[in-house]
C-alpha cells in the first residue's frame, strides 16, 4: 500500500486549504427580507441576532411600501414585512403572520421647544397652536399618511393647518413649512435632526398593524419559514418593543 510522504501530504493540504473558506461561504444560507423603513428599525437587530445564532445571513431591503410591493413581483425576496391590510391583498405572499402595531410619533426640529402631548387635550392643543403639522401625503398611498389624514379629519382638529408632503414628514421641519411632524415612531426615534415629543395618545388609534409572510418568489421556503417563526417568537417581543413595534405575541 502506498503511503504518501509527509512532503507530499503537506503540498496536498496547501492546495486544498485555500478552497475551504470559499466552499463554506458559497454553502452558507442567505435570505432576503423586504420591509418599509418603519419596520426595519426592529428587523435590523433581530436579523443580526438570527445570523449570529444560525449562521444564516439576512439581507434587508425594501424602502417605501410601494417599492416593497414592486420587488415582490421579481425578487430576490424570501420574507416580506408590510402593513397587514396590504398583506391580506397580496396573492404573492403566503403564511401571513401578524407581528404587531407601529404607532405614529410626534416630533419637532432639533433644538426647538418640545410640546407636551402627554394627554389628549395637550396633544390637540399642540397641533392647533402649530403653524403647520406635516405628514406624508395620503395620496401617495402610504398607510401612515392615510391613518394621520383620517385622524386630522375629526372635528376636534378642524383648526389644524395640515402640511401634506411627498416623502418623509420631517422634511417639512427642515424647510420651515411646518413645526410639528407626524411620522412613524421608529423613523423619528433614529433621526438626529429632530426632537421626539412621544407617540400620539393611544385614544386616537394612530398606528399601523404589521404582518410578515413568505414571498412566492423565494428560492428557499424552509429558510424563509424559519426566519418568519423567529420574528414572531415571544422571546423576541422585548426587542421588537424597544424598536417601536408593540408585538401581538408575548
Amino acid at each position: 500500500m502506498w503511503i504518501p510522504r509527509r512532503s507530499s501530504l503537506f503540498v496536498a493540504l496547501a492546495l486544498l486549504l485555500p478552497l475551504a473558506p470559499f466552499v463554506s461561504q458559497s454553502d452558507a444560507a442567505t435570505i432576503t427580507v423586504l420591509a418599509p423603513a418603519s419596520a426595519q428599525a426592529g428587523l435590523q437587530p433581530l436579523a443580526a441576532q438570527y445570523a449570529a445564532s444560525t449562521g444564516t445571513a439576512v439581507t434587508l431591503g425594501g424602502g417605501s411600501r410601494a417599492k416593497v410591493i414592486d420587488a415582490l413581483k421579481s425578487g430576490p425576496a424570501d420574507v416580506v414585512v408590510l402593513p397587514t391590510r396590504d398583506m391580506a391583498d397580496l396573492p404573492n405572499v403566503t403564511g401571513m403572520t401578524p407581528l404587531g402595531r407601529i404607532t405614529v410619533g410626534v416630533a419637532v426640529k432639533a433644538g426647538a421647544k418640545v410640546p407636551d402631548i402627554s394627554t389628549v387635550e395637550k396633544f390637540r392643543a399642540a397641533l392647533l397652536a402649530a403653524k403647520g403639522v406635516a405628514f406624508t401625503d395620503p395620496a401617495a398611498g402610504t398607510s401612515a399618511g392615510q391613518v394621520i389624514d383620517a385622524m386630522l379629519a375629526a372635528p376636534e382638529f378642524k383648526g389644524v393647518k395640515r402640511v401634506p408632503v411627498q416623502g418623509l414628514a420631517v422634511t417639512a421641519l427642515a424647510s420651515g413649512t411646518a413645526d410639528i411632524a407626524l411620522q412613524m415612531l421608529p423613523e423619528l426615534a433614529h433621526d438626529k435632526t429632530v426632537a421626539l415629543a412621544g407617540p400620539v395618545p393611544s385614544a386616537y388609534g394612530a398606528g399601523v398593524d404589521f404582518s410578515a409572510g413568505i414571498a412566492s418568489v423565494t428560492s428557499d421556503a424552509l429558510q424563509a419559514e424559519a426566519f418568519l417563526t423567529y420574528l414572531a417568537d415571544p422571546k423576541n417581543a422585548a426587542l421588537w418593543r424597544q424598536n417601536g413595534l408593540e408585538p401581538l405575541f408575548h
